[in-house]
């Protein structure tokens, strides 16, 4: 926000009509101008292609290769003199890592462990910088560049014995990813307070009851909409992924140029519609500030606001335990289809496929529910988390009383696939609308590094415990009970969240830091008319 006009180097004073006539001005105009359809579909495809690369290289295919090239360079696991052959059906290897037999599956989660933490602290040492100026904008694009440049350096993992480099690799990947992500993601309460239904309701003098009520379908609309064109995006990238699969017979080279042409494609829409996405700049960056120091101190300073907004951090603590809880289930799922089911590159890449397509149909099947029943968006990830626990407690509990189901057969894996994404993204687009809700107004992309600061601070955890399950049970279907325990805890949590409470207290919040900002600059003109 722009200093007062009347505060300019010829002032020499400043009286109660000037500091009303300035508070009149901001209140007679919205904080943001209202987004155009073309400013819309820009933040949606973006969003598309960057997702594209999230769900297909970093979660996906970046594994595939790491596990393969873990495999050809391993051993026997019944006898480490022999050298692993990956030829045969139904192999079991082991590879040796700083003195360790470890089972490639496991590799692979260790890793992702280590990315969740790298994208934990590279989120909070440079995200809060984005509240301030263009750099929204900016730095989506830079990581954008930086996701393009990360995806084509797989090149580099030509031979297996060089599979420790994805462990390199594979982290900064979806450090950039997250952290575009955080970017993203915070234009979303932007858009929703400045709809023209919203903007039409104030100006009608509506009740703050309806103006909320209008302002949360519309967010819950642009989300839902974003997570369509996000899964479509992410269809596209896996046609050409298993086209590339299928003409070069499965090779690991292959892998290497389908994830470097995920991030080409990231880069490439993200240019072309760079010129549409409106920066909507904030007050600039003092001059001289560390960006690393200036994250870290803002992320400590929204810490200690607890008191005065305890139902956002209610539901930041049910977000910290449920991410990592539903982060883990694709996880686990994915590892046995690949290492017990035999599903192939192709199969794995359709499975994908077929994730997406679900989501993409799940997220407007439940977007029509909650219109015509005119639903909440706690109701809506109340409602998913249910339909979670129910899939949970099959898998876990079935393998005790029969060999023959609880993910033993394809069939069940296909069938869990299409189950899992009817219910991804309607969760993970609920639990963005409700951080949109509660978050103080002037301070979305802070809450929204703290989001995904919430997320990765956890979400090391699901690997590293799958990992030590199956190390020490040799049965990767044991690891459901951790996702389980999260869900039901976090659910536990949410239910203590009281969303219109919470909307009040970011209200007040906002009001009480406006009148900071006033009271500020009435002491720097006094300081200078002295």
């Amino acid at each position: 926000m722009p200093p007062p006009r009347f505060l300019s180097d010829s002032a020499t004073t400043l009286t109660d009509q000037d500091l009303t006539d300035y508070e009149e001005k901001q209140n007679c105009q919205p904080s943001v101008p209202p987004p155009k359809k073309s400013e819309e579909w820009a933040w949606y495809i973006q969003n598309a292609t960057y997702c594209g690369y999230g769900w297909v290289a970093s979660t996906l295919l970046v594994p595939l290769l790491i596990q393969d090239m873990a495999s050809k360079a391993g051993v026997e696991a019944s006898n480490h003199a022999i050298p692993c052959n990956t030829t045969v059906p139904g192999f079991k290897c082991v590879t040796p890592v700083l003195g360790h037999y470890l089972e490639p599956g496991t590799i692979s989660l260790y890793i992702s462990s280590l990315s969740s933490i790298l994208s934990f602290f590279m989120s909070l040492s440079i995200s809060a910088v984005a509240d301030h100026g263009s750099y929204r904008k900016t730095l989506l694009i830079a990581f954008s560049v930086l996701g393009c440049i990360n995806a084509c350096a797989f090149f580099i993992i030509y031979k297996p014995s060089l599979f420790w480099v994805g462990a390199i690799l594979s982290p900064l990947g979806w450090t950039f990813f997250n952290i575009a992500g955080v970017f993203s993601h915070s234009f979303l309460p932007l858009y929703g307070r400045a709809h023209p239904e919203v903007l039409s309701a104030e100006s009608r003098g509506e009740s703050l009851i309806v103006i909320r009520k209008i302002e949360e379908q519309k967010i819950n609309d642009l989300s839902a909409m974003s997570v369509v064109v996000a899964n479509i995006g992410s269809v596209l990238i896996h046609g050409f992924c298993i086209g590339i699969s299928w003409s070069m017979k499965e090779s690991s080279l292959s892998l290497e140029i389908a994830i470097a042409f995920s991030g080409v494609w990231w880069l490439l829409w993200m240019l072309i519609v760079a010129p549409w996405l409106d920066a909507r700049p904030n007050a600039p960056l003092p001059k001289g500030t560390n960006w690393v120091v200036h994250s870290w101190s803002k992320t400590y300073n929204t810490l200690t606001s607890f008191r005065k907004l305890p139902e956002i951090f209610k539901f930041m603590i049910a977000w910290f335990i449920l991410s990592d809880g539903i982060n883990t289930i694709p996880a686990i799922h994915f590892i046995i289809l690949y290492r017990e089911l035999a599903f192939t590159h192709t199969h794995s890449i359709i499975i994908s496929v077929l994730l997406a397509l679900m989501a993409s149909l799940g997220a407007y099947l439940f977007m029509v529910i909650r219109k015509y029943w005119s639903l909440t968006t706690k109701f809506m990830i109340l409602l998913c988390l249910g339909f979670y626990s129910l899939l949970m407690a099959y898998l876990v509990f079935v393998p005790y009383f029969t060999d023959k189901a609880g993910l033993r057969t394809v069939g069940e894996g296909w069938a869990c696939t299409v189950y899992i994404g009817l219910i991804i993204s309607t969760f993970y687009s609920s639990m963005r609308v409700m951080l949109s809700e509660l978050c103080p107004v002037g301070d979305e992309n802070e809450w929204f590094s703290l989001y995904l600061l919430a997320d990765k601070g956890s979400s090391w955890l699901g690997p590293f415990v799958t990992g030590a399950i199956y190390t020490y049970t040799h049965d990767y279907r044991k690891a459901f009970w951790f996702p389980l325990g999260l869900i039901v805890l976090g659910l536990i949590v949410l239910l203590r969240v009281d969303v219109d409470l919470g909307k009040d207290q970011a209200r007040e919040f906002a009001r009480e830091k406006k009148e900071r900002y006033h009271q500020q600059q009435q002491n720097q003109a006094l300081d200078y008319s002295k």
